[in-house]
């Protein structure tokens, strides 16, 4: 399990108390660049294989800040990807409309500098891949050759390139738009 010597009281965020289960798992990511703490916590096995938290983001190491907790209606897998500058985080998400009973996986991207997030539709559930910088505005996908081989979607996907400037941006108080924006 990973930890971090970032004090912050944790246990305050919500669903924090699911640590009380059999096996839950927390991902840090110190990003000094920027001086932030990605952490998508409180990680379960929803489903075989499936595994599945709630998002938060700290600032500043000395007196950490929370500027950023998502715990309704997205969740969050726990690869975490950077940029070199250290203002971009891309996260694996998991969107579910009870209405449709459909799911969908976008590769969310937040701008820890704005405080803005924007996201990329993958068409693709399989969770073996990272981000790549492929230059300052340019990411790629980067896939396991093995897992590429026999999923379609994944291998689709390593073809993708997210240009950061033709994204629509949003502010940070409208995550809990995005399903909308999804389905």
């Amino acid at each position: 399990m990973r930890t971090t010597d970032w004090k912050y009281d944790f246990t305050s965020l919500p669903h924090w108390d699911n640590h009380s289960q059999l096996y839950v798992f927390d991902e840090y990511l110190e990003i000094p660049q920027t001086n932030i703490l990605c952490c998508v916590y409180s990680i379960s096995e929803v489903s075989m294989c499936n595994y599945l938290g709630f998002l938060a983001i700290l600032k500043n190491k000395r007196n950490p800040e929370l500027i950023l907790n998502i715990t309704d209606n997205i969740n969050f897998l726990n690869q975490i990807s950077v940029n070199a500058n250290g203002n971009l985080i891309f996260l694996q998400s998991n969107l579910y409309d009870k209405s449709s009973k459909k799911s969908e996986r976008p590769l969310i991207i937040i701008d820890v500098e704005k405080n803005m997030f924007s996201y990329f539709k993958t068409n693709n559930y399989n969770p073996c891949y990272k981000v790549i910088e492929l230059n300052e505005d340019t990411f790629g996908i980067k896939t396991d050759d093995y897992q590429k081989k026999y999923d379609e979607r994944l291998e689709a996907l390593s073809r993708k390139k997210i240009k950061i400037r033709h994204l629509q941006w949003y502010d940070f108080t409208e995550f809990s738009t995005l399903p909308q924006k999804i389905f």
